[in-house]
């Protein structure tokens, strides 16, 4: 199945000598806003790092699997944050491996809020595995491996280049709204065999908005939304996360609000393991048409806050935002 599943995936991403890059998906955006918008490194001043494995579409060989990994801190003596993230994505023959360092710089807009603005620089690189794909008119009987088409390589090609991500983001008192683009200029990578296979990623919008507040002396509640789109196609993603007692949390999202671009219903819950470390896990119920063919995707996510301020110098203004992890 594998070997029928990427040459197909292959044909679907690709248009003449174009491969769209398309963004990894991750459920739990709203516990870690930093991997969709490069302004909010340091927002929580203090150092926090974020694990993330994802398995998407269990059951489904040559299905997506990704991994990534993040930290951040703030500046305050230069009233800014820095950070870095480190993503791999892998589709069938298909892997996307990225990394990227950030910079922002911070407004105080009165006492209650602060406006971020960031940009990150990276590397990123494809690669493509010729030996898992299987052309129809193909030759595979030992010893002979030929795809018979000239477009296909037969083993593993590569191609990297540098990338930018830009955005901004506010934290108000309950409120956190942020936008970004990835990537600012679309990378163009051209992968050279018996034919030159031209990559160019697709350039995404993120917009992600929340609202956190108390529900009692103990329930903490935040509901959020993200949405992407390459003013093609557009996906929005709404979600409620509740947190008891700033120990345990659960919470449900639907990706995909129209009837055409549905995606999935999503449940999930985490727990402190101690007071800097917390574990999280969600479950994406398919609600594609890919649903006959799959049995959900899994994400798992380690955190971990130093939870006390950090750096010399004079700090940001205190703004009330219920905590959550």
């Amino acid at each position: 199945m594998r070997k029928i599943l990427t040459p197909i995936l292959l044909l679907i991403s690709c248009v003449g000598s174009l491969l769209a890059q398309q963004l990894p998906q991750y459920s739990m955006y709203m516990l870690n806003p930093y991997a969709v918008n490069p302004a909010y490194a340091g927002m929580e001043n203090t150092l926090v790092a974020t694990g993330v494995y994802r398995q998407q579409w269990s059951n489904l060989d040559g299905a997506p699997v990704s991994q990534h990994i993040n930290t951040h801190l703030p500046l305050f003596f230069i009233s800014s944050g820095v950070g870095l993230k480190v993503e791999n994505d892998v589709i069938g023959a298909h892997r996307t491996t990225q990394a990227a360092l950030s910079y922002n710089y911070q407004l105080a807009l009165g006492p209650t809020a602060i406006l971020s603005a960031g940009v990150s620089a990276g590397f990123m690189q494809y690669a493509l595995d010729g030996s898992k794909l299987r052309a129809p008119g193909g030759s595979y009987e030992l010893p002979d491996f030929d795809h018979n088409d000239p477009f296909l390589p037969e083993g593993k090609v590569q191609a990297g280049a540098t990338y930018f991500e830009a955005g901004v983001f506010l934290q108000a008192r309950k409120l956190q709204a942020g936008a970004s683009v990835q990537p600012v200029f679309s990378p163009a990578l051209s992968i050279s065999g018996d034919n030159t296979l031209k990559i160019e990623p697709v350039r995404h919008y993120l917009f992600y908005g929340s609202y956190a507040f108390d529900a009692g002396d103990h329930l903490n509640v935040k509901p959020a939304v993200l949405t992407k789109t390459d003013f093609v196609e557009t996906q929005v993603e709404i979600s409620l996360v509740l947190q008891w007692n700033e120990n345990i949390f659960a919470g449900a999202s639907l990706r995909g609000i129209g009837a055409n671009d549905r995606d999935a219903a999503v449940v999930m819950a985490g727990f402190r393991l101690n007071e800097k470390t917390t574990l999280a896990y969600s479950f994406d119920v398919p609600l594609s048409p890919l649903k006959a063919s799959n049995r959900g995707s899994h994400e798992l996510m380690l955190r971990y806050s130093l939870n006390r301020p950090i750096g010399a110098g004079k700090l940001p203004p205190v703004i009330y935002n219920p905590r959550f992890l």
